[in-house]
């Protein structure tokens, strides 16, 4: 065993030796260390320090004779240090005593070695001390308490910091020492930190400290115990529900609070959150699933409201789950409830575990919600201009609302919930609204009676070049354009897309459309974006005023015969060159076309049809980044995006019934054909299908008709997929977007344009500012609603004292409300403060959780604390 501060013994040591009274010569001190303080490696360090003093020592071992003959009649004039490792011997029986008598004591003992090192000054600690020698008997253990020790402390404030040495805990902070030990494990046997409350004798101080400060009382309290109280107790202070004989595991009322902190604080840690979920997934799954099994039947029997807040275990949000997807399933139709209990549990603990799911849910509520609406209001379009204009408002929410579903649907692990009912209600409603809208598209577009395609007061995609390119480069000899075409990207993507680059760019943003070309497909859409006067189809190419329109090569090639300073690139190859060489690749151009393709490419192979939603999703953030690079990296701030046609979809695979038989056709007359058109010199009639005179001119001049199914329906033919389909006339293959967006280099251009931007506020309502209740309510206010340019505000909220320690639990606000009416923009917000709280003025403070935020703190108002009757009266 080792002194714990060699030097600061060795210097008490010495001091017994200075200074020499006036009478004496030399000094002999005795040292009896009975409890053998000193390890060999103290005395020879001692011995070392003494005789640099030339002070002599000598080890006494039962050599009694020979010490005295040293001290009395050999060496007579050194001063002497006798140390002996035994207790002092009873007067009667000590040969040195006569010695002693005119000698100095030096008295170590393992309580006062211990007091020296730590800086324990007085008596009353002694006994703790000594009853905990084999923890103090290790310097770095000594060395830990030391680091927490306060003058001020008594024996209850030194467990805590024992336990706080044991736990590794940054402080002796009674939560921190609780979760340290909980985190090691709920098995004892398994847990090496509660290994050390047992070596060291700790165990029942342990539970007392958990007693003080959670009010868990337990005849044999365990881990595992401890942490189903404080999860029981968690159920029971935030819902109504009636919780039978797991009323046992509530705490007392009196600790609620300090158990709502202990598991908010520790559920919603960065790092030991998933320690957490862990303990609550064993719990819920051991013995059969016993808990689970009664949680879920207690709830199962109960209104959702009574058990919203909870934010564990996550059988709530199973829950809440379960009764959307039957409610939906039975023909509910009460959507703003159903949305309303997914918003309360956005800012819970588990939402992120069943955010697709949730997201999924959402889409296919608003998704069910407007085909019954449209089925309602019925489809009053009268002509074609006006569908198509309704589709455009409105009616491209179906197919947005339907990838939104599948792009949630397909990266939830857990498909079952969701794919026993709630896929075939999507399917079964989107199938039947879009084919109605599409029957009478196609009713519509028959009345016309024309004889060739086209859409009166609707801009033909063939003039999109005069329009919008033209209209740039012409308004003086130096702006330049930048043309996004992304193959496939159909009008709700587009839409999309705009929300994105409004929410995340400094640009402003105009989404208009265009009538696409029949057939919609690419080589006649590509063609059509170029400038021309005449297309012309030759075999299977294009031309475009006599030339080729195939490939980006012979792009270029037509775009520089109307503008010299034009250029055609491939996305992928601009996206992979260096900013010097991007820059010195488009020097002097003022007419940039850039194709990208992602959407068409992975729908038009089979094997990856059931991609296409996600290459939708990857298509908005892949263009987005490239407009960041256009504006930011390339300088160009006019950027037009468009496609070349759009695309029909479903998940399911279809019925024979809506698949027409070509038969009829004299197959040797095709120019070009897919599932969804037929370009063909023949003249004929056939069922359910659309037939117009095509105004392109043909290689042999020969008069060309397009024949396309109505509605959704496809050509009976071999190849490519069944379920993604272009190239015929309804309008998600027809509707092209146009998004045209001009870049403000600064805020101050978004000021002079009186756009607001940025993100909404909060402030907090009602006049009073004094809190008089633990835990205490508050109401937010957004005060703004959330538009294009005006992003969501996801914050977190607590209070805060003078010092800028958090002194309550901390809860997520999320403020995202569209709606202009200020009673839709409140938000009700409930925190617990530290039972140790005392009364005073205290800074309720909010923080944005996006690091990158300019102003982070955006809600710090001063509030008193002024409870009549604390916790801990």
């Amino acid at each position: 065993m080792a002194i714990l501060s060699i030097e600061k013994t060795t210097a008490a040591i010495l001091e017994k030796f200075k200074p020499l009274s006036e009478f004496e010569t030399r000094k002999i001190v005795f040292w009896y260390d009975g409890e053998q303080t000193a390890g060999e490696e103290d005395l020879t360090h001692i011995r070392e320090k003494l005789a640099e003093q030339g002070i002599r020592m000598h080890i006494l071992n039962g050599n009694y004779f020979a010490t005295k003959k040293l001290l009395e009649h050999d060496d007579t004039a050194s001063s002497y240090l006798i140390y002996s490792a035994q207790p002092e011997p009873d007067y009667e029986k000590n040969w040195l005593l006569d010695s002693q008598l005119y000698s100095e004591r030096f008295e170590n003992s393992r309580i006062s070695d211990i007091k020296a090192e730590i800086g324990i000054e007085g008596y009353d600690l002694d006994p703790f001390l000594g009853a905990n020698l084999k923890f103090f008997s290790n310097k770095k253990r000594a060395l830990g308490f030391k680091k927490f020790y306060e003058p001020a402390w008594r024996e209850e404030d030194c467990i805590r910091g024992i336990l706080a040495v044991l736990s590794n805990a940054s402080a002796p902070d009674v939560r921190e020492i609780i979760k340290s030990v909980l985190m090691g494990s709920l098995h004892e046997e398994e847990n090496t930190l509660w290994d050390q409350v047992v070596k060291f004798d700790l165990t029942e101080r342990f539970w007392e400290i958990v007693r003080k400060q959670f009010g868990y009382y337990q005849e044999s309290p365990t881990l595992k115990k401890l942490f189903l109280s404080l999860l029981i107790t968690h159920i029971d202070r935030n819902a109504t529900l009636p919780l039978g004989h797991l009323e046992q595991f509530v705490n007392a009322k009196r600790q609620g609070n300090e158990c709502e902190l202990f598991i908010s604080g520790w559920m919603h840690h960065a790092r030991d959150s998933a320690r957490f979920d862990s303990y609550c997934t064993d719990l819920l799954t051991e013995q059969d699933k016993k808990l689970e099994k009664e949680l879920t039947s207690i709830v199962n029997n109960e209104r959702i409201e009574g058990y919203l807040n909870p934010e564990a275990p996550d059988i709530f949000d199973k829950s809440i789950i379960r009764k959307i997807v039957s409610t939906l399933s039975d023909g509910g139709q009460d959507y703003d409830k159903y949305l309303s209990w997914i918003e309360a549990r956005k800012t819970k603990h588990y939402f992120h575990e069943f955010e697709d799911i949730y997201a999924a849910l959402v889409s296919a509520i608003n998704l069910i919600r407007l085909a019954e609406q449209c089925e309602e209001e019925k489809i009053l379009a009268a002509t074609p201009h006006e569908l198509f204009r309704t589709y455009t408002d409105r009616y491209y929410l179906l197919d947005y609302q339907y990838r939104k579903f599948y792009t949630s649907y397909d990266k939830t692990s857990d498909k079952d919930i969701l794919k026993t009912h709630i896929r075939e209600i999507v399917e079964r409603q989107y199938l039947h609204i879009t084919q109605k809208i599409q029957m009478k598209w196609s009713d519509l577009i028959t009345a016309q009676d024309r004889t060739s395609w086209g859409i009166e007061l609707i801009e033909p995609q063939e003039q999109f070049y005069t329009a919008h390119v033209n209209k740039i480069i012409s308004r003086n000899d130096r702006d330049k354009v930048a043309v996004i075409i992304s193959d496939a990207m159909r009008y709700e993507v587009a839409v999309e897309l705009k929300e994105n680059l409004n929410k995340n760019t400094n640009g402003t943003i105009e989404l208009t459309s265009m009538a696409g070309c029949l057939p919609s497909y690419t080589k006649l859409g590509m063609a059509a974006l170029l400038p021309h006067t005449i297309l012309e189809f030759q075999k299977e190419h294009i031309l475009v005023d006599g030339m080729n329109a195939d490939g980006i090569e012979n792009r270029e090639k037509i775009l520089t015969r109307t503008k010299e300073e034009s250029i055609a690139l491939r996305f992928k190859e601009l996206r992979e060159l260096r900013r010097d060489q991007a820059r010195e690749k488009i020097r002097g151009k003022r007419v940039i076309y850039i194709y990208h393709n992602k959407i068409d490419d992975t729908g038009d192979n089979q094997q990856s049809e059931d991609e296409v939603f996600k290459a939708a999703d990857e298509t908005i953030q892949e263009i987005e980044d490239m407009v960041n690079r256009l504006v930011n990296s390339l300088n160009i701030s006019n950027i037009i995006i468009t496609a070349d046609h759009g695309f029909l979809y479903t998940r399911n695979a279809l019925e024979d019934i809506d698949v027409i038989d070509v038969a009829g056709f004299d197959k040797d007359q095709f120019i070009s054909s897919n599932k969804r058109f037929i370009i063909s010199s023949e003249k004929t009639n056939l069922m359910n299908t659309h037939r117009f005179l095509m105004d392109y001119i043909s290689d042999e001049q020969k008069t060309l008709y397009i024949y396309t199914p109505y509605a959704d329906l496809r050509f009976k033919m071999a190849g490519g997929g069944r379920n993604f389909v272009h190239g015929g006339l309804s309008l998600q293959e027809i509707a092209i977007p146009v998004l045209l967006y001009n870049h403000n280099k600064s805020l101050s251009d978004l000021d002079k344009k009186g756009i607001e931007y940025g993100k909404v506020g909060i402030t907090l309502i009602g006049q009073s500012r004094k809190i008089t209740n633990n835990p205490f309510k508050i109401t937010l206010f957004q005060t703004e609603n959330v538009t294009e340019k005006r992003g969501h505000l996801k914050c977190r909220i607590a209070l805060y004292d003078n010092s800028g320690a958090r002194v309550s639990d901390e809860k997520v606000i999320l403020a995202d409300r569209t709606t202009d009416d200020p009673n839709q923009r409140k938000i009700n917000i409930t925190l617990t403060m530290d039972s140790k709280i005392k009364n005073g003025i205290y800074i309720l403070k909010a923080i944005d959780e996006d690091v990158k935020a300019t102003f982070r703190d955006v809600l710090e108002i001063p509030v008193e604390v002024d409870i009549l009757i604390p916790d801990d009266f």
